[in-house]
């Protein structure tokens, strides 16, 4: 099969890609051989840390079956591969080869989907915009000059980029849905415990999530389905109580659907306990490795110190409870912001610059453990997978 033929698989959605590969009309080598080319090709995007060209063709060669069947799929360098190099990002973990798979991992190559590669982070999966100082910046294919998000970067520039039609990232405080919205993919936070956690590196337990991005609302719910057994539905918008918050773009399409538009006000997140988990999670290597850490964590490491020396947390997993219980009571559906704050920040900014713009909309329901998708640079959220997902549905529905 020539290029062209293999280029016209990378436009294919995961769900056409499995039908046509059990259809047979297209082989499982044929479309892994098809995603290796497209990364190889794009090897200046920094998009990935590891390729397993070798493994996943083996893999494809060997016969795949399922609702994922030979379906290329990458994952976040943050979750482990066994025998696949996993290295958080961080050279102190360079040469790391696990030797089992995260179930997130396990749970999609069970459909029948083909990893192909692990994806650039940032560095332990603290921060926003995917600059690596040990892989290099993850960049944006969609917005070339700016930053592609974080920390999930590199598994939303293969996305958009063509490389691959699914993808795992993880979000703690938006780490799935800024780089989706910074890459104009699609990226589903999960509720806790929702997915597995078992084989990734944890960051801020009570807020850490793993989830699934695509190119289509579709693909996420049915990449959500191999990774829960749910399925989801379109779920009809007529009467459904939607609160607002900032600009959120096409608003218009909500009303259409015959959605109510009402003003909402979340409660204040209780900051301190992901200062102080973050913390936690990186006291003892900042103690003993700090020189070999980029130059951004050491500083977010060392202002969250001093943040919580001025403030120490008190009852901080009482008050996010607390703060959790009042989201529930709020007398809403659902809730629509934007997915990121702004303009996005050049390629060439100081993380902890931008930091917070970056996370203004996202971060709230990370504290509020809800479920929340960003369909490009829109963010809908809501107390289940089920509404969110049923909801962004028949969002993109009304977008074709």
């Amino acid at each position: 099969m020539g290029s062209a033929g293999l280029d016209d698989l990378l436009r294919y959605e995961a769900g056409a890609l499995a039908a046509a590969i059990r259809g047979r009309r297209v082989s499982a080598v044929e479309a892994v051989a098809a995603s290796l080319d497209a990364i190889e090709r794009a090897a200046g995007l920094n998009a990935f840390i590891t390729v397993c060209a070798e493994r996943a063709l083996a893999r494809a060669r060997a016969g795949v079956s399922g609702p994922l069947a030979g379906v290329p799929f990458v994952a976040k360098d943050l979750l482990d591969t066994a025998c696949v190099r996993t290295t958080f990002g961080s050279a102190l973990c360079r040469h790391r080869v696990p030797s089992r798979s995260a179930s997130a991992v396990l749970r999609l190559e069970a459909a029948g989907a083909i990893l192909v590669g692990k994806t650039n982070l940032h560095e332990f999966a603290w921060g926003a915009t995917s600059q690596n100082p040990h892989f290099g910046t993850v960049a944006n294919p969609r917005r070339p000059g700016h930053v592609a998000g974080g920390s999930s970067g590199g598994s939303a520039a293969a996305l958009a980029a063509g490389l691959c039609p699914l993808a795992l990232g993880t979000d703690t405080g938006g780490s799935v849905r800024i780089p989706a919205a910074c890459c104009g993919v699609v990226g589903l936070r999960p509720r806790l415990a929702t997915i597995p956690l078992d084989g990734c590196f944890p960051l801020a337990p009570s807020f850490d999530t793993v989830g699934p991005m695509a190119r289509s609302v579709r693909d996420c719910a049915l990449a959500f389905r191999a990774l829960t057994g749910t399925t989801v539905r379109p779920a009809p918008l007529d009467g459904v109580r939607i609160g607002v918050l900032g600009v959120p773009p096409d608003l218009a399409r909500f009303e259409a659907l015959g959605a109510r538009l009402v003003g909402a006000r979340l409660p204040e997140p209780a900051g301190d306990s992901f200062l102080a988990e973050v913390v936690a999670t990186h006291r003892g290597t900042y103690r003993h490795a700090r020189e070999q850490l980029g130059p951004d964590l050491v500083a977010k490491y060392r202002a969250a110190r001093r943040a919580l020396a001025d403030c120490p947390p008190i009852n901080a997993r009482g008050a996010l409870a607390a703060s959790r219980a009042a989201a529930d009571a709020l007398p809403v559906d659902l809730v629509v912001t934007p997915a990121i704050d702004g303009v996005l920040p050049r390629a060439d900014c100081w993380e902890p610059d931008v930091r917070a713009a970056l996370t203004r909309w996202t971060r709230p329901f990370s504290f509020l453990d809800w479920a929340a998708i960003a369909v490009g640079d829109i963010q809908i959220a809501g107390r289940t997978e089920e509404a969110v997902l049923g909801a962004a549905l028949s969002y993109e529905a009304a977008l074709l």
